[in-house]
């Protein structure tokens, strides 16, 4: 516990200091300030006493809930308990995370012997990720408020801030209206094409592909057995997020990257629900993270926590790690979608070429983010000549950029090209429209 002088102790001390001058014209009122310091030494005395008594008495209940939206307002509620026979005043004071808003906050107390009191506050975390809060400081005063006393509580709590659109469906039914019902229900489509999901062995009849007869099943039933095969039904799809420099860039209500995990764990949520397995992996000059194709009851639980907090380490980004995992990791053919955007004319150059290699054994859907602030150089009005080199500088990159998906395109990389705000729809509605042609 750490004692500090209360307000009523500062008010004698004044109140002495001011007597004291007066000695110098009325002596007789040295024995009358000695006789009020001993006073007011005893009436400290025990106002320290039962101030031990009285910060012992407190605790203190944080509740809060575990998961929130990002910039979303939640409430933060204090539990204030005085387990002591004596009533007690003083004050709370809560410090949330670095990232809340606001960040301190500082409670009255005033409770009756063994008593209680609830407080809450508003809170709202713009930052995703894992933010935990601390202990409360409680100040208590002492009876005759000559003494206070001051002690940490603990009450730790942790949440979780997920992109918001991801944690609130309902707050992403009401941003995106109607159009949203690809989300909550998957069309089924008629099943095309040969197919190589094996399905069941049967005897060979007249037109059967000689190529798809299993010898090991007609050597031991002495006939012609083939095998057949049908559409896959449950696919394996893979995530990918570009976490460097580029996608650390501010759009207004966030960067880049926050659009991009928010779409993904979105298109993650879909994909599980239609039946498919899914992955998801997040790179930049390495791989941050790769967590294979999944399904099951607790897979979107395992891709949430895999991804939610992925930070930008402003790095510049390269492919060609993932690249490297994927080889390592993926024989099976997959559908791949990369949430990045393309820059340079070098860059560009290296992760076309990646994405042409992998399309050639998987599906692959590149989902490129556009930059709003080289829009606006575009677009302003020419003042100087800084401001003509700005939209020079701009006019290469959109030019580099635009020449870059043309590119992919050609190569039979399917191309989005869409505002980081905007990607969650158009991204799910491509994945819905690619799965129901069965490219896979």
């Amino acid at each position: 516990m750490t004692v500090r002088p209360g307000k009523n102790l500062f008010r004698a001390a004044v109140s002495l200091a001011v007597a004291s001058v007066l000695t110098a014209f009325w002596p007789v009122l040295i024995f009358v300030l000695l006789l009020a310091v001993s006073v007011m030494a005893v009436a400290a005395a025990y106002d320290y006493r039962r101030l031990r008594e009285l910060v012992g008495q407190v605790s203190v209940r944080r509740s809060l809930p575990q998961v929130v939206g990002r910039g979303r307002t939640f409430v933060v509620r204090l539990t204030f308990s005085n387990g002591g026979a004596r009533p007690l005043a003083g004050e709370v004071r809560d410090v949330f995370p670095d990232a809340a808003q606001p960040r301190l906050v500082v409670h009255r107390i005033s409770l009756a012997r063994h008593d209680s009191a609830q407080s809450s506050i508003e809170c709202s975390i713009p930052e995703r990720g894992r933010h935990r809060f601390g202990p409360t400081w409680v100040r208590v005063y002492g009876p005759l408020r000559l003494v206070e006393g001051q002690r940490a509580v603990e009450c730790p709590g942790e949440i979780k801030v997920l992109p918001e659109t991801f944690a609130s469906r309902e707050q992403l039914q009401k941003d995106l209206g109607a159009e949203l019902r690809l989300l909550d229900r998957m069309q089924r489509s008629r099943l095309h094409g040969a197919g190589s999901e094996f399905e069941s062995l049967y005897p060979f009849r007249l037109g059967d592909d000689p190529r798809r007869i299993d010898w090991r099943a007609t050597a031991r039933q002495q006939e012609l057995v083939v095998r057949r095969f049908q559409i896959e039904r449950h696919r394996d799809v893979m995530i990918l997020v570009d976490s460097g420099r580029q996608m650390g860039a501010e759009i207004g209500d966030g960067t880049k990257l926050d659009c991009a995990i928010d779409a993904a764990l979105n298109l993650a949520r879909v994909a599980l629900h239609s039946g498919d397995r899914c992955g998801i992996g997040a790179y930049d000059r390495q791989v941050r993270g790769f967590l294979p194709p999944i399904s099951g009851a607790t897979a979107l639980k395992s891709l949430v926590e895999c991804m939610f907090d992925l930070q930008t380490q402003w790095h510049e980004s390269e492919f060609t790690p993932m690249l490297a995992e994927l080889r390592a990791r993926r024989s099976k053919r997959t559908f791949l979608i990369l949430i990045s955007d393309v820059s340079d004319a070098e860059t560009s150059k290296r992760l076309c070429a990646s994405l042409q290699q992998l399309q050639r054994q998987h599906l692959v859907l590149f989902a490129a983010l556009r930059t709003p602030l080289l829009h606006q150089i575009v677009n302003a009005r020419l003042a100087n000549a800084q401001d003509a080199a700005k939209k020079a500088v701009a006019f290469r990159l959109l030019r580099d950029r635009a020449r870059a998906l043309h590119a992919l395109r050609r190569g039979g990389v399917h191309v989005l090209d869409v505002e980081p705000q905007q990607l969650t729809l158009p991204l799910v509605n491509q994945f819905v429209e690619l799965r129901q042609r069965n490219l896979l």
